[in-house]
């Protein structure tokens, strides 16, 4: 055991500490940092912030932000406190074996993967979030097989059932309960009995259907439709979305309540742009599956070539995983020969590296945070756009040294026209945005 004291601590502060070994910042386990105020540049290694008074409540708030493990205010006990803070984080979990096709390499995808193997073990509902094509349906897998439950695993798939049919679907329906009912039909919530129900695009769920699956989830009965009759049923719940449900349930289109009910555990399953060291074997994991699916293939790639693996780290991919098995199956569907792929097998949207429905211009957009913003009602287009054109207003006066002429050429199409004066327009924007 062995800490490292930073800050300014004063001699009575050090001298309780060093019963638990201190050391230097190298070699500690963990920084304890005594001071009136949290650090303002944060250590990366587990740390604490320790206050010589009684802890502000707000300069919690900011060191825990910061990534502080525990903010504790310098006591009699402060040496005991220190001492189990360090103990818990000493406590280790290792995940279970991910399910085949999930790749955890980075530490992204590793602390993804330690939530799920917490959650498993419980209960609780789940809701997984993320983009398209992040393997909300692994996670979904990895989570039931995990939990120990004896059932199955039941996918349903809230957007692909028409909204007519999706409530018999789910709850069942007795003979002559609708035109078309011509037998008994449990549903699909009773087959998951002593499994899981997996509520894929949970978002599309009819606001009618939510009242209902509320009571479902709340009481664990179900009722056919067309019987009054109500059976207990024993299940574990999982929803995953690519949208805002908070958005939603603020715009009155996604039950409050139900939000609640399955989101008492909230894991959030990053982009594939936050997982760059996964991608290298992600290839390899996917071009194997390649060649299990088309076992006649008639030659065999056994690597991705240098040039190659650089385009695909580099791509952004706005369509994650999912764009990714799509650009490797692609090029491997038209390989004619040769063990490695090349960069010329790539498609021309990946090499450039900007995704093949955007723009030339548009490579300076980050898409992903664009449509956070919107969806999370938070977009002000003109502060945006405002901000871009003062930002490349300022780099291309000064590679200009400060002539508007020269940094309207720079700036390419800004408006200039026929003028005779090509420095106008850039004037005209130094004068709006305040630029001497």
């Amino acid at each position: 055991m062995s800490i490292a004291v930073l800050g300014a601590p004063s001699p009575a502060h050090r001298k309780a500490l060093e019963p638990l070994g201190l050391a230097s910042p190298e070699r500690a386990e963990l920084r304890v940092y005594v001071h009136a105020r949290p650090p303002a540049r944060a250590p990366r290694s587990p740390w604490l912030w320790v206050s010589p008074r009684e802890v502000d409540p707000q300069l919690a708030a900011q060191a825990v932000l910061a990534g502080a493990y525990d903010a504790i205010a310098a006591d009699s006990q402060l040496a005991e406190t220190v001492k189990r803070r360090l103990a818990e984080l000493r406590v280790q979990v290792e995940p279970g074996t991910p399910p085949d096709g999930y790749i955890a390499r980075s530490e992204a995808a590793r602390r993804v993967l330690l939530d799920l193997d917490r959650a498993a073990h419980t209960s609780f509902a789940v809701l997984l979030t993320g983009e398209t094509g992040t393997g909300k349906d692994l996670a979904a897998r990895y989570l039931h097989a995990r939990s120990g439950r004896q059932g199955e695993l039941v996918p349903i798939n809230c957007a692909a059932i028409p909204n007519e049919l999706i409530e018999g679907e789910l709850f069942g329906y007795v003979r002559g309960a609708f035109s078309g009912a011509v037998a008994d039909y449990d549903g699909l919530i009773r087959a998951a009995v002593g499994g899981t129900v997996f509520l894929d695009e949970v978002d599309d769920t009819p606001k009618t259907l939510q009242i209902k699956l509320l009571r479902v989830l709340e009481d664990r009965v179900v009722a056919r439709l067309g019987e009054n009759a109500w059976r207990r049923v024993d299940f574990r719940i999982i929803a995953a979305t690519n949208r805002d449900l908070v958005e939603l349930v603020r715009k009155g289109e996604f039950g409050g309540d139900l939000y609640q009910r399955l989101a008492i555990v909230r894991i959030e399953l990053p982009p594939l742009r936050d997982r760059a060291a996964d991608v290298p074997e992600l290839c390899a994991h996917l071009i194997a599956r390649f060649y299990r699916d088309e076992p006649d293939a008639k030659h065999r790639v056994a690597r991705v070539s240098p040039p190659a693996m650089a385009a695909l780290l580099r791509y952004p991919w706005p369509g994650n995983v999912r764009e990714l098995r799509n650009v490797l199956f692609h090029a491997l569907v038209r390989k004619l020969g040769g063990d490695e792929l090349l960069l010329s097998d790539l498609p021309e949207h990946v090499v450039r590296g900007q995704p093949a429905d955007e723009p030339a211009t548009a490579t300076l957009v980050d898409r992903a945070q664009l449509a956070r913003l919107i969806d999370g009602g938070h977009m002000n287009l003109r502060a945006i756009r405002d901000a871009l054109e003062r930002t490349a207003l300022e780099l291309a006066l000064a590679k200009a040294g400060g002539s508007p002429a020269r940094a309207a050429r720079l700036l390419g199409e800004v408006g200039r026209g026929a003028s005779s004066d090509p420095g106008g327009t850039v004037r005209a924007m130094m004068k709006r945005f305040g630029l001497a």
